[in-house]
């Protein structure tokens, strides 16, 4: 990203900052924002998106340059920027884990950034060169680090263990991360060959943000992460005895995370994931079940394409066997879910 000569003076320092947060080195971009000559909060002026510099870091992987506009950003009283969205509606937070990068998301964590947001559907493959987006599998050794962050996102914002996903009262939290929970010493050691991967890397990237002296508990989920299930997911019409008993053997639940508790999905949701499931066993390339509450007619119906304002006919949820996540995909809100015999 060059300077343009039909940009004005104030233009030309920004994409100065821009270039300087993708590529430079950070006593540089501490330099430029300490001088208070180059604007560190605004979007570059001809990059067509509301990209901001701490989102660039997010992008670029660059979690030095990150910490440095996340501790400027909590020393001015602008929180707010820690959430700042790119054309795709996605948070520095929600990039660093679909990026698979634990220095970027222990930094976001370590200023107090609404982790909720942080939960993406989808995995951007680091081996693949083209920033190419693939559904989450924990069974590729690619995506091991991937699977501990969404491990770890998970367990910290809904407050539930790490291993086996209960939630109570009181849970073990990882001395080194602050991030991780745990049930106690056993779920701990068992889920450590994949928290190994994250733990000491989360811990780096808090480690550059000094505001705080500690990882902030996380925050409130937001209204908008989730929308409540209508009356009408509840109703399932021209069902034979076969299919009314497969939706009775099984049921499926999804953790409330204002609640701190499971709760049963409706009935139409939950014959779509026991149906789909099924599948899913003997064909392992469908790992999930998309629908949207209320519509029925949206059930299946995907649009990749991430924005603030997604199409009324598509789905709105992702709920993926794989690890057993329900992603709202166009908030970035994730939640636990399970299958248990009745």
């Amino acid at each position: 990203m060059s300077p343009q000569y039909n940009l004005t003076r104030r233009q030309q320092q920004i994409v100065e900052l821009f270039n300087a947060t993708s590529d430079g080195e950070p006593s540089y971009l501490d330099f430029l924002i300490r001088v208070g000559k180059c604007p560190w909060d605004e979007p570059c002026p001809y990059a067509g998106t509301k990209t901001i510099p701490i989102n660039l870091a997010a992008q670029y992987q660059r979690h030095d340059n990150m910490a440095i506009l996340a501790q400027k950003a909590l020393e001015t009283n602008q929180p707010h920027l820690l959430e700042a969205t790119d054309a795709r509606n996605r948070t520095p937070a929600y990039l660093a884990v679909q990026k698979g990068n634990p220095e970027c998301l222990g930094v976001m964590a370590k200023a107090g950034a609404n982790l909720h947001k942080a939960c993406p559907h989808v995995w951007e493959n680091q081996v693949i060169p083209g920033n190419h987006l693939f559904d989450p599998d924990p069974d590729d050794p690619t995506y091991k680090v991937h699977t501990a962050l969404n491990e770890t996102v998970m367990s910290f914002t809904n407050e539930t263990c790490c291993e086996c996903f209960e939630g109570k009262k009181k849970l073990l939290t990882c001395s080194r991360c602050e991030m991780a929970r745990f049930c106690n010493a056993d779920c701990q050691k068992k889920n450590w060959g994949r928290h190994k991967l994250v733990c000491k890397r989360i811990a780096k990237g808090a480690k550059l943000v000094t505001f705080h002296d500690r990882i902030p508990d996380p925050k409130p989920i937001d209204d908008d992460c989730f929308v409540d299930f209508f009356p009408s997911d509840d109703v399932i019409e021209d069902l034979d005895s076969d299919e009314e008993e497969e939706i009775q053997e099984y049921i499926w639940e999804y953790y409330d995370v204002k609640s701190k508790e499971w709760k049963v999905y409706p009935k139409k949701v939950n014959y779509s994931l026991e149906r789909l499931y099924d599948t899913y066993q003997t064909e392992p390339t469908c790992t999930r079940c998309m629908y949207k509450p209320g519509d029925e007619d949206a059930y299946g119906l995907e649009e990749r394409k991430l924005s603030a304002n997604p199409p009324d006919n598509v789905a709105t949820h992702h709920a993926y066997f794989t690890h057993m996540i329900d992603h709202q995909i166009y908030t970035g809100a994730g939640r636990r879910m399970r299958r248990r015999k009745l």
